[in-house]
């Protein structure tokens, strides 16, 4: 017999079904002989000079058998015992002993059983296998596998500069009366368990009669499947398909459960159809205690050339509204090539009301209107684009909108030609509304500009002409039907760049100070007999006082002789570039008084506009401050102001305070909060109101627990909505581990309304119609 507690490595050529001649893998450091005595005769011993894993001959991927103690017959079979170890590519299974015919390929491992696939543990106390095709059964085995979940994010989102989320890495784990091993990536388990919980006593678990996973197709199956948590079982399915490594597949999504003053009791249950790689479906019925059983779908395709969805919602009777009600909702973006693109938006509800009283989204709610669309662009490149578009608008406060059937629009811009950029933007736009001013309103606006750019300053002459022509079919404000404006509008921008180094603290820091100045000239045009299609006045701000015009829109362009100056202050990161601070101050004078206005509005005569101020930055460690203020120098007062400061020491950690005023408008406050409490609860929250008419505009109030594999949270909202009234909702959401989310996820919710909130687990996927 050989010696104990010697330590032998055995290179077995695995080739078919029959193994390799051991001469045909002789490694360094081993006795030939010997090796074949020891096969050959079980009574002879085996000695080892200096022993290194065989390196496998290039027509064969070797298995390697290590043990403290080998015996066998050479060409047929392996008797392994003793911290018995066998590798072969990716695999490696480790043993108290291990049988192995070189015959059938077949492994019969036995006592302390490991057996090592990838990243894939299981542990049992017996273990059949055959190592080539790596197929073979555990029993009694506990296993765990891991995988990588890839991170999805929209094209939306990567265009906007979304960086890319990392992957995540699900470890689910458990036990079963057996496991077959199918394949490289195939598992059949029977009366078996999984979590992703980590403790011994997991938090909650899936138990099932039969469980396959297939990680080649990115499938599994779950038959007589039952869902506990806390010990108890809470969900049953008697068949369960479910998606791997977040690929899809065609089943039953987990159940959406809310509740709201408008609702009542909100049930969904969603299921989804695979229909093809390039297009799906979701089905969701859905009970709506106080009005109904409501069926919503939607159908989602995605081509080379083409993408889009379509999602409907039917309640065929409301139980208080006393109708049908019904939503539609199409979206089809389409690549046509050699520039050309089209795009269409069509949105409708049944009523005006219908957000309000059937939305299963808390901002829906204060939707004003929808729109109706269909366009056809073209983009020759850097100097021209174009475009098509008819657009209808469906009002839900009943205040018809303007529709535009069709406009035209186009731009060509040449940035640079010796020194000068050429633009020129043009529309032609059809506005039709009932009992209003009606007809073509068409502008092109030719200009010419000298960029003079060096390192510290630059200096831009600008000239145009803005012409404008209305050709009207109906008239109801007193004008003719057709009038035309030409404008000659000159302008002069021009701004300095100067930085020094400094210090704060032991930081290295850059201080920049950037002063500009903008002349603007527009004479004077009678405008009170054109129409108002879609002119307003622009908010008063940073970005308009360097603007060409007080209004948004093409109806009205305002008479000026102004300068406006500011001037600009940061403090840069002197390593990286970081901006740490940014003061700014903004003036504008007036060498002329206003003359054209809208309807109503009041002209202004004041040489000098309101002074704007501005400051943001961290001003303490984990700290900023943002600061706004519009003074009005004539009337020594505040027209409007802002003041904000956030908190953030650390992940899920900010709280955060604002003051909003805006003279004879509103006095806001708004107040919001992530905090952790006590063992692991975290509360969140915001009040947003107006002090000055003492109304709240929205309230949220929340509590989350994190409890390492699985979370819970629970939230209430009270909003405002277009009608003058509350709607209040409330969530309540369980998540597992990344496997299964339950109930209503408020995660949305609180992230658009909690500046800097932080989730506490790894997201899922609204399993409906995306994120709320």
């Amino acid at each position: 017999m050989s010696r104990p507690n010697l330590r032998l490595a055995l290179p077995l050529l695995a080739c078919g079904l029959v193994a390799a001649p051991l001469r045909a893998a002789e490694p360094a450091g081993y006795s030939i002989s010997a090796f074949r005595a020891a096969l050959g005769q079980a009574a002879v011993a085996v000695t080892v000079r200096q022993p290194k894993p065989p390196a496998a001959p290039k027509e064969h991927t070797a298995t390697v058998v290590t043990a403290d103690k080998i015996e066998g017959q050479q060409d047929v079979r392996v008797d392994a015992s003793g911290r018995v170890v066998v590798e072969r590519d990716s695999t490696r299974l480790d043993a108290d002993r291990v049988q192995y015919d070189l015959l059938s390929d077949e492994a019969v491992a036995t006592g302390d059983v490991v057996l090592k696939r990838g990243a894939d543990t299981i542990r049992g106390p017996r273990l059949r296998y055959r190592v080539e095709e790596q197929v073979g059964e555990f029993d009694t085995p506990t296993y765990e596998i891991v995988r990588k979940r890839p991170a999805r994010v929209s094209k939306q989102a990567i265009s906007a500069g979304v960086t890319r989320p990392a992957d995540v890495t699900v470890h689910g784990h458990g036990q079963a009366e057996s496991i077959a091993l199918e394949g490289e990536n195939r598992y059949h388990l029977k009366n078996a368990t999984f979590t992703t919980c980590e403790a011994n006593d997991p938090a909650w678990y899936v138990k099932a009669k039969e469980l396959d996973l297939d990680f080649d197709r990115n499938v599994g199956d779950a038959t007589h499947g039952t869902f506990h948590f806390g010990g108890i079982p809470v969900m049953y399915a008697p068949a369960a398909p479910f998606p791997l490594s977040g690929e899809r597949r065609s089943g039953l999504l987990a159940p959406t459960i809310g509740i709201s003053n408008v609702t009542g009791l909100d049930v969904t249950l969603p299921y989804y159809l695979n229909l093809a790689p390039n297009y799906d479906d979701t089905v969701v019925p859905r009970y709506i205690a106080r009005r109904g059983v409501q069926l919503n779908n939607e159908f989602r395709y995605l081509n080379p050339g083409y993408v889009g969805s379509l999602r409907t919602e039917y309640l065929a009777r409301d139980e208080v509204y006393g109708e049908s009600r019904s939503a539609v909702s199409f979206i089809h973006d389409q690549q046509f090539g050699r520039g050309f693109t089209g795009r269409i938006n069509y949105n409708a509800v049944s009523d005006k009301d219908y957000f309000t009283d059937l939305s299963s989204r808390v901002t829906q709610t204060s939707t004003d209107n929808l729109m109706r669309e269909a366009s056809l662009s073209y983009n020759a490149g850097s100097w021209f684009s174009g475009s098509v578009l008819t657009q209808r608008i469906q009002s839900l406060t009943g205040s018809p909108q303007y529709n535009r059937l069709p406009v035209m629009t186009g731009l060509a811009y040449l940035p640079e030609v010796g020194g000068f950029s050429l633009k020129m933007p043009m529309e032609a736009a059809n506005f039709h509304r009932a009992d209003s001013d009606q007809g073509w309103r068409t502008y092109v606006y030719p200009q010419i500009a000298y960029n003079f750019v060096r390192p510290g300053g630059y200096i831009t002459p600008k000239i145009g002409v803005h012409a404008t022509r209305y050709a009207l079919e109906d008239r109801v404000s007193s004008g003719p039907l057709d009038e035309s404006r030409v404008l000659p509008i000159g302008s002069v921008d021009a701004g300095l760049f100067f930085e020094r180094d400094s210090h704060i603290g032991h930081r290295d820091v850059v201080q920049t100070l950037e002063p500009r100045l903008y002349y603007l000239k527009v004479p004077y045009r009678n405008q009170n007999s054109l129409p108002v299609f879609d002119s307003a006045p622009m908010d008063f701000g940073f970005a308009q006082i360097f603007s060409e015009n007080l209004y948004a829109g093409q109806d009205r362009y305002a008479n000026a002789s102004q300068v406006t100056g500011s001037v600009t202050s940061r403090l840069l990161n002197a390593e990286n570039g970081e901006e740490l601070l940014r003061t700014a101050f903004g003036v504008r004078m007036y060498f002329e008084d206003q003359k054209v206005t809208l309807p109503g509005e009041t002209a202004r005569t004041e040489q000098l506009a309101d002074l704007l101020g501005a400051f943001s930055g961290r001003v303490l460690p984990n700290t900023t401050l943002d600061l706004f203020a519009q003074y009005n120098p004539r009337d020594t007062r505040m027209e409007r102001g802002t003041v904000g400061l956030r908190y953030q020491p650390g992940f899920a950690k900010v709280a955060s305070a604002s003051y909003r005023y805006q003279r004879l408008s509103y006095t806001d406050v708004d107040l919001a909060l992530q905090w952790p409490v006590v063992n692991n609860f975290y509360v969140v929250g915001r009040v947003n109101g107006d002090i000055r008419t003492d109304k709240l505009t929205q309230a949220i109030a929340g509590l989350e627990y994190n409890g390492g594999c699985w979370v819970f949270r629970l939230a209430a909202e009270s909003l405002l909505n277009t009608s003058g009234a509350y709607t209040n909702a409330y969530y309540f959401q369980f998540e597992f581990g990344g496997a299964i989310s339950i109930g209503n996820s408020p995660v949305s919710l609180l992230e658009r309304s909690v500046v800097g909130y932080g989730r506490i687990s790894q997201p899922v996927s609204d399993p409906v119609f995306g994120s709320q």
